[in-house]
Formats: C-alpha cells, structure tokens, sequence
C-alpha cells in the first residue's frame, strides 16, 4: 500500500519556458515531484517510459505534434496513466474531444497553485480510491445485479472509479458518457433504475441534461456529481428533479451510503 502514499511524480509538457517554469516552482513540495520537462511531444512516450510519471501535465497546444493527437498516443500504450491537459481555451469542442480520448481532468491558463492543487488533488485521490479498490479484490462477483446504471463524467478516471464503485455494490453500469448529450441518449436507451451525472461537462452541462431527462423518463433516479458544493447549483438541480449529490473527491464507503438511500426510496 505504500505506493498509493508516495509523492506524486509529475511529468510537464509545455513548449513555453515560462509555463513550465511556473508549474514547477508551484508544484514542487512535500506532496508534489516533478520529475521532468519537455518542450514538446516528440520524445514524450520514452520519457514515460523512463520517468514513470503519475500525472503528466500536457499542453493542448505543441509544435510537430499536439496535445490531443499525443493524448491518444498516451492512452494506447498507458491506459491507467493520468492525463491533465493544459489549455488557455475554453472551446467546449476542444474539451469534448479531449473526454472523449480519456483525458483525466483540466487546468486551464492562466492557472494559480490552488487551482493546480485542485485539479491534481482530485484525479490522484480518484486514482488511490481506484486502486484501494483493485487490492481489496473485492468487486462484485455472483453475476446476479439488482440494479442499472448510466454513468456521465468528462474524466476519464472519475468514470473508471465510479464504474468500480457501482459494480461492488451489484449495480450494473450499462453506459458511460463523457458529455451531457450523450448521457441524456444513454439513459433515453437504456433507462436505467439510477443516473450518475456530473455537473460540469462539454458540449451540454449536467444540469441541461438533467432536465431533458426527467422530461423524458421520469423512473430514473438522477445524482449529480460535483466539486462545487454550492447552495445554488444544489437548488437549481433539485428543482430540476436531481434526487441526490456526490460531492468530489468521493470515498467508496459514503458512495455507496449515499446511492444505497437513493435506490431505496
């Protein structure tokens, strides 16, 4: 277990010296490791190899080769490995294919070092609850589930946690999205006893597909899923229909508390 405690070694890839030099200076501390830099993706996958990164850090935006066609280079030999794309866009066209190649989460310019701290603390807490999990060797086994499930979540190890978390408790996970649209197709499909949806996601937010849903299928239960815990959003989303909130970073024991109470009422 000690390797799910260890200092985060942090991989950055940016083709701006400053940029990098900013990310490191901020990152470097007793919970943070940068173990190298790169000022494009040209020698990025040897680089992995050699550094054996947790996280790598990488720009949208890079000479010879960009970020999104090295996010897919990335995940077809690394699949398990965290990607968190650097961007000063906000193109939710961007970010949608970014979700849709497995990108774990965003940092978006200009950044400062709690936003830094945010994104990063989110995706290694997924990424040790996932793990916890694999160890345990405790996932759901006898074949027999007693519920369904749509999942929706822009990060791709938020979706694989969650999938794991579901799947203990014997709840079958028949869909995962990356966007509010597809979501709301998935759930129109399948129509699932419960819905997992994030709140913040490309091309149509949680909330938009929140409501679509419930206009269409009033029996699936709808959770949303966010890092804001804000009175606000959790009263617009009620009103919508929501029948419960996961708050991040989640925990597998609360998790399942919560979605529990949920498929009981």
């Amino acid at each position: 277990m000690n390797q799910l405690y260890k200092r985060t070694r942090v991989l950055i890839v940016d083709d701006c010296v400053v940029m990098r030099t900013t990310l490191r200076a901020m990152l470097n501390s007793n919970e943070y490791l940068v173990v190298g830099e790169l000022n494009s993706g040209e020698k990025l996958l040897p680089a992995i190899e050699k550094l054996d990164p947790d996280v790598v850090c990488l720009d949208h935006l890079l000479p010879n080769k960009d970020g999104m066609h090295l996010l897919g280079e990335i995940r077809a030999v690394y699949p398990d490995l965290l990607v968190v794309m650097i961007t000063g866009s906000e193109d939710a066209m961007l970010k949608q294919v970014a979700a849709m190649l497995g990108v774990d989460g965003f940092i978006y310019k200009p950044f400062s070092q709690k936003k830094i701290f945010d994104v990063l603390q989110e995706v290694t807490h997924a990424k040790k609850q996932l793990l916890i999990l694999t160890e345990e060797q405790c996932l759901f086994e006898n074949g027999t589930y007693h519920a369904k499930a749509v999942i929706a979540d822009d990060s791709l190890v938020m979706r694989r946690l969650l999938i794991a978390i579901l799947t203990q408790m014997g709840i079958e996970v028949i869909g995962e999205a990356y966007d509010g649209m597809q979501a709301t197709e998935l759930v129109a499909e399948h129509k699932p006893d419960i819905a997992c949806i994030d709140f913040e996601m490309p091309m149509m937010d949680g909330l938009e597909a929140l409501k679509i849903i419930k206009s269409q299928n009033d029996a699936t239960k709808i959770v949303m899923i966010t890092a804001l815990a804000s009175r606000e959003l959790f009263k617009q989303a009620t009103s919508a229909g929501a029948v419960g909130f996961i708050i991040k970073p989640f925990y597998p024991d609360t998790l399942k508390q919560n979605i529990s109470r949920i498929l009981a009422a």
